[in-house]
């Protein structure tokens, strides 16, 4: 049994990351290669998971990346399934670097994708979802330290080298319209034409298809030092940041916000763009680029709400990309977004997570009994609403065993009007969302020579101290230093820096203040830290806005504070089942309600190694 320790049953992120890896390994089919099933629809009796198209290359990299970092904070023992997920992933890249979407008697949905464009059947490799199995290699090999993960990287970014379009001082990937957005082909470019809008592809997100691949090979010139991939990194974010692809809708000046990165449309594609522009702006000292993604972030920040880290119909993938924004443009030093990240993983990253067995199972029970591959499919089920042909069953399309527990700690689709999860999950969300847990794992302690500064109040315990935090319960954490000499604590916002107090082995004292960090220096190993501020409760009343659209009549969040975590929406007894169309709530959290801290044991673990994620 691992060593554990009493601490308040509060945001617990470690709690979390476990959770999130019975769902990353549950919702992944051992006999198709641990291929991510890329729906699982809750409302049907049983539940049941379906396979599409683009899961091999362009989601089960992002499943690397989550689980490399989820077992980074819990130190959670290799599992058979991991080892046959890794397996499966490595064995894919084996011919030219390349993770494929293969043709095969085991993927017949291999041609499923297209929404009207026609679909070949033939190997593809999504080429942003190659950017980011660098990415996940990258992270594996710091996890691991098995120089197999530095191959994959060299040699994936070597095809993509040997694949990009270069033109001028600009390169880009254009649209195979084979598979899935952005694919490459064995055979070659069926096509070179060069994006011309913001909107191409079926999912409509070109510059995500761009810049994604930037993410890898940024990684992979940390790695190797060649100086051939910041240079294509370069072209490439010169052509994702071109003013063609932005633009507010609602605007005075189009072409004045386009130059600002004003956006509209796909929400992640665009967070995610922005993220591998700034990739390449933090480790290229490319001042302009950054603060191109800067003026994206903040635009993005205007047009949802930022208290609850969401918009009116928001995408899991995006509870993990705004937090990463918030936390590396911190790091840049050209903005403080602490409370920012905050806010979007107390209220959105967390509440994202299908952690509520009870409740799905009750979901269920309300509808007639479905035959497996039957002709008619649970609410949402988009084979049965749009314009797709499917006549006989695709053998192994669906699967109903175990399908709830397995999908517990996936991430849900949508988070909906700031008030409830969509009854369904979707592997990427589940992928790109869990990873918001670790920015804010690793954000909350930083270290550097005998100084430990914290970001974030969050439990995290590590080699230099360990911090308990007691928020949402009261404004209060608890230090327990081990090897610092000095520790610096960010006050959150809104809070006067006078009020924040500081205690050493009980013994009141005046800390030095900078900024918005209050500094404790002279420190000695086992010495206890008390870090107190005032936590009231507050009733705040907001629009959740519809990004990108003209749209009257915000849905309205009438939501209770405690500090920065939202503990209750509107009527504090809400019901399990709380709209028509059956969704969990957000923020029911009755402990948070009651007045007094609840305690829990949780298990103790320092990690040995910390993954640098960008």
């Amino acid at each position: 049994m691992p060593n554990t320790i009493r601490i308040p049953d509060n945001l617990d992120l470690a709690d979390r990351a476990r959770l999130g890896l019975n769902g990353l390994m549950g919702t992944c089919d051992p006999d198709v290669y641990y291929e991510p099933y890329f729906l699982t629809y809750y409302m049907a009796r049983p539940a049941y998971f379906l396979h599409w198209s683009t899961m091999q290359s362009g989601v089960q990299p992002k499943y690397l990346e989550a689980m490399a970092l989820l077992k980074c904070i819990t130190g959670s023992p290799d599992t058979e399934h991991e080892k046959g997920f890794i397996k499966a992933m490595l064995d894919n890249a084996e011919e030219d670097g390349l993770i494929y979407d293969r043709k095969c008697e085991k993927r017949p949905w291999n041609v499923g994708v297209g929404y009207g464009k026609k679909s070949r059947n033939e190997d593809y490799a999504n080429v942003a979802g190659n950017g980011r199995w660098i990415n996940g290699c990258w992270y594996m090999h710091q996890l691991t330290g098995d120089d197999i993960w530095k191959d994959a990287m060299r040699r994936c970014a070597e095809k993509i080298l040997e694949i990009t379009v270069v033109k001028n001082d600009y390169a880009y990937i254009p649209d195979s319209k084979v598979g899935n957005d952005f694919s490459w082909i064995k055979s070659g470019w069926p096509n070179t034409d060069e994006p011309q809008g913001p909107n191409e592809g079926c999912e409509g997100a070109t510059t995500f298809y761009q810049a994604q691949t930037v993410r890898g090979l940024i990684k992979w010139y940390k790695a190797s030092g060649d100086e051939r991939f910041l240079d294509l990194s370069r072209r490439l974010v010169k052509f994702t940041m071109d003013q063609r692809f932005y633009g507010g809708v609602i605007e005075v000046e189009p072409k004045y916000g386009a130059e600002r990165a004003h956006f509209w449309g796909h929400m992640h594609g665009n967070m995610a763009a922005f993220r591998g522009i700034l990739d390449y702006a933090t480790t290229a000292g490319d001042i302009k680029a950054l603060e191109f993604a800067r003026d994206g972030f903040e635009w993005l920040r205007h047009n949802i709400c930022p208290q609850l880290g969401q918009g009116v119909y928001w995408e899991g993938c995006c509870v993990g990309d705004l937090p990463a924004l918030a936390v590396q443009l911190s790091d840049s030093g050209i903005g403080d977004y602490w409370d920012d990240a905050d806010y979007a993983i107390r209220n959105a990253t967390a509440p994202c997570q299908v952690t509520d067995l009870e409740s799905l199972k009750k979901m269920g029970e309300l509808f007639d009994e479905r035959p497996l591959n039957a002709r008619y499919g649970a609410p949402g089920d988009f084979r049965f609403t749009r314009n797709i042909n499917i006549t006989d069953p695709i053998p192994g399309l669906e699967c109903n065993e175990n399908v709830l527990e397995r999908s517990i700690g996936a991430m849900t689709n949508n988070l909906i009007n700031a008030h409830h999860q969509s009854p369904n999950q979707m592997a990427c969300c589940t992928a790109n969302g869990l990873q918001g847990f670790y920015y804010g794992w690793e954000a909350a302690i930083r270290h550097s020579g005998g100084t430990c500064t914290v970001n974030l109040l969050y439990t995290r315990f590590s080699e230099w101290m360990d911090l308990i935090s007691f928020a949402p319960y009261e404004g209060k954490a608890v230090i327990k230093n081990k090897t610092a000499k000095t520790i610096n604590i960010r006050v959150p916002g809104g809070i006067p820096m006078r009020l924040a107090k500081v205690s050493v082995n009980g013994n009141e004292i005046t800390p030095t203040v900078c900024g918005r960090y209050v500094s404790i220096g002279g420190l000695k190993s086992g010495e206890e830290i008390v870090f107190s501020y005032p936590l009231e409760k507050r009733r705040q009343r907001m629009s959740i806005p519809l990004m990108g659209r003209m749209h009257w009549g915000y849905p309205k969040a009438d939501a209770v504070f405690a500090g920065t975590t939202c503990i209750g929406l509107g009527d504090e007894d809400e019901s399990i089942f709380g709209s028509e169309n059956l969704e969990i709530p957000l923020y029911n959290e009755p402990k948070y309600r009651s007045g007094e801290t609840h305690y829990k044991d949780a298990p103790y673990y320092v990690p040995k190694k910390i993954i640098t994620w960008y």
